[in-house]
């Protein structure tokens, strides 16, 4: 695994608490999130943007719309933390294979 393609957890988790807290990130990424992580400075790496697009695939899936939420509950938030440590333990097992 080269730097390229290596996840950088801090850089993933100042976008989910900007993602939580900031309104007008938000407004920008219910309608663009690509357009969002560009404008608010996020060069993220292919296996980075993966992990973001599958993170808030899952939310829509299990019917949470994070972009329409204003203020998370701890519960909430408890629940988002765990559905991103599954996505990047597998992500971590499927570049171990």
């Amino acid at each position: 695994m080269t730097t390229d393609d290596q996840v950088r957890m801090p850089v993933l988790l100042q976008l989910a608490e900007q993602a939580m807290s900031d309104l007008e990130f938000r407004a920008v990424a219910r309608h663009d999130l690509e357009g969002a992580l560009r404008q608010f400075g996020y060069d993220l790496n292919p296996r980075e943007r993966t992990l973001v697009f599958r993170f808030r695939a899952a939310l829509e899936e299990a019917g949470i719309d994070l972009f329409l939420t204003e203020q998370l509950s701890m519960e909430d938030i408890d629940l988002l933390r765990g559905i991103g440590e599954d996505l990047i333990e597998q992500d971590q097992e499927k570049s171990a294979s």
